[in-house]
């Protein structure tokens, strides 16, 4: 239900994004919208429909365009025999039979290819269901015991749906990630399902950290060959996220992705009507896997790149939505009216590289993937422990308890205004949770942010006066990952020839991550939910681009030693202010000076920064304006 959408994932299409999205999916597909036959022979599918906001508005699309003057028929057509939806919610079904039946209310049909399916224990057989992922299973008439929808009764009997391929498949499926997952449910038929998905999941070519993952493979598995087209409504964190990357490959494996549209409106970052989370939007066509069958066609594809529009108004009506759309179809990028377009090269997108979508700003993404860090990811850190579990394990105590350790447990941006702070509080394990006495003594000086405010965050890293655990700062390590990684390959990863302390580059680093490259590198690897409120996962964080200090001259870590030590105990400003904050400027002329980034190029992109929307928290403003 939709009272049950944040544990099951169910998110409802807003009718400006289902506009934009139907009106993207059938341009250029090559429909003859004047002859009937082609025209009624579409097969159009949501395998997640909820309340058929993007059904509805592919029906009315297609109305909107048949020249075949058999406008009647079309619609009939349309209502018996084109659009297919499935969903677990029986009154989400319901209303979308209401709303289809809408378009035509004049005109009397039979039946409609709407299924409610079963998620949990099937009352049948008692088997666990995950609904429309069970078509996982096999291709034609399935045994899911759906119940179908008509136009006049929605009581038919349960039977098996008989299914064939669709031209087009248009979604905005449920992407909950699997330790929230249908947690509405009893702790035995939660463990059932976690065992169906096991048993369905385990041919999947790709991670399955989120259920999203099984609606592409099924929605992959239904679609016609050579000219079948997809389009969907998906979280803009799977466009960066690391664990992610295996289902950007294998979608730019089948299919030329041709549109990424992200908002960058912080008025209206989301597609759906019922979350706060950066939302996207992903137009594909699948590849020919017939190579014989349109060998010019999938020529084109592979060589074509993927258009990337990064909104800074998102549009708010049908009819602005509709504008959006004809202007992206039509490549006009001039105007700035919506957003900003950029390209992705089909190398990069068959790599899973989508980090065009990080920024707004074209050039400040090209200074960051192409300058600064010329695309190079170092891994350097270790993290841990994860900071959420320090609130589920631990609890605030007095420094004179037993097992007290101090904690850096809040995100205070008045109290970490500089980069060294001292803990907050302390905290010992909880009666119940004698087993985090473990996570004690994972404490470190070194901590990076789990979360963050960007408009007011002033550090990106922080090394605290006293080793202390973090809850909203993650505790990372430098020096034992080098050691780990030495003794097995000497050659590879030699450590410093001097001997270079864990706090000199604990230091170090807390200057690289606070300088101006330090931070585009760290956003680079954010978890894009709210763009202006980033997740780093830690997954994420041991991803950071970092120089290799074990190749550093030991002139280079002191000149970065000495800088921390000037520099630390000052104030600093927020980052929308970092751009003319003194202490902001002596970071990057110090690395600049010592890691050899061109101090041109670094003044631009902090200039640069400022003015994202994610840093800002206010629309993008154009040169000039």
């Amino acid at each position: 239900s939709v009272e049950t959408a944040k544990s099951d994932g169910s998110m409802y299409t807003t009718i400006p994004a289902a506009t934009m999205l139907t009106s993207l999916l059938f341009n250029d597909a090559g429909i003859d919208w004047t002859d009937f036959d082609q025209v009624t022979n579409l097969r159009i599918v949501d395998f997640a429909c909820g309340t058929g906001t993007l059904l509805i508005a592919a029906a009315n699309y297609i109305l909107q365009h048949e020249r075949t003057g058999r406008r009647e028929q079309v619609a009939q057509a349309l209502l018996e025999q084109m659009l297919y939806g499935f969903d677990i919610n029986n009154r989400a079904i319901f209303q979308t039979a209401t709303g289809i039946g809408m378009i035509a209310p004049g005109i009397a049909f039979r039946n409609m290819h709407l299924y409610s399916l079963t998620l949990g224990r099937d009352p049948a057989d008692g088997n666990a269901k995950l609904g429309a992922l069970e078509m996982l299973d096999g291709l034609g008439q399935l045994s899911l015991n759906p119940r179908p929808v008509t136009g006049t009764r929605i009581d038919a009997a349960p039977a098996p749906i008989e299914t064939e391929t669709f031209n087009l498949v248009i979604m905005n499926p449920p992407f909950t990630r699997g330790d929230i997952r249908h947690k509405q449910l009893d702790a035995a038929t939660e463990k059932r399902l976690r065992d169906r998905e096991a048993q369905l999941y385990a041919g999947l070519p790709m991670d399955q950290s989120s259920n999203a993952n099984g609606f592409f493979v099924l929605a992959e598995k239904y679609l016609a060959a050579g000219s079948g087209r997809m389009a969907f409504v998906m979280p803009t964190a799977m466009a960066t996220n690391p664990s992610a990357a295996a289902m950007r490959r294998w979608l730019a494996e089948r299919f030329h992705v041709q549109y990424i549209i992200v908002s960058y409106d912080p008025e209206r970052i989301y597609q759906s009507g019922n979350t706060q989370i950066g939302e996207m939007l992903l137009v594909l066509r699948r590849k020919n896997a017939n190579a014989n069958a349109n060998a010019n066609a999938d020529a084109d594809a592979a060589a074509a790149s993927t258009t990337v529009v990064k909104l800074t108004t998102n549009p708010d009506t049908a009819s602005s939505a509709a504008a959006c759309a004809s202007s992206i179809a039509n490549g006009q990028t001039a105007a700035h009216q919506w957003g900003i377009v950029d390209y992705i090269a089909p190398a990069a997108m068959a790599a899973g590289d989508w980090n065009a979508v990080q920024f707004t700003s074209n050039e400040l993404y090209r200074i960051a993937a192409q300058e600064l860090w010329n695309g190079e990811l170092r891994n350097q850190v270790t993290i841990g422990p994860l900071g959420s579990s320090i609130r589920v394990n631990m609890r605030k105590c007095s420094p004179d308890a037993v097992d007290a350790t101090p904690a850096l447990y809040d995100h205070n941006v008045k109290h970490s205004s500089k980069m060294e702070v001292e803990p907050d509080c302390y905290v010992q394990p909880k009666p119940d949770k004698k087993s985090a006495i473990n996570t004690l003594r994972k404490a470190t000086y070194l901590h990076l942010p789990e979360r963050v405010n960007l408009p007011t965050v002033k550090n990106m890293a922080v090394r605290t006066t006293t080793k202390a655990v973090g809850s909203a700062w993650e505790c990372a390590r430098v020096y034992e990952r080098f050691a780990t990684v030495h003794a097995r390959n000497p050659e590879r990863n030699r450590l410093p020839q001097w001997n270079a302390s864990a706090e000199q580059l604990e230091k170090a680093l807390v200057i690289i991550l606070n300088s101006t490259p330090g931070k585009i590198g760290m956003l680079m690897i954010r978890s894009n939910k709210k763009p202006s409120y980033p997740n780093f996962s830690k997954d994420g964080l041991e991803r950071i681009p970092l120089p290799r200090l074990n190749d550093l001259a030991q002139e280079q870590l002191a000149g970065l030693v000495a800088a921390y030590d000037a520099l630390a105990g000052q104030e600093r400003q927020s980052l929308p202010q970092a751009h003319r904050c003194p202490v902001q400027l002596a970071i990057d002329a110090a690395v600049c000076e010592h890691l050899g980034f061109d101090a041109a190029l670094c003044q631009t992109a902090r200039h640069l920064l400022a003015q994202e929307p994610m840093v800002t928290g206010r629309r993008y403003e154009y040169a000039g304006q």
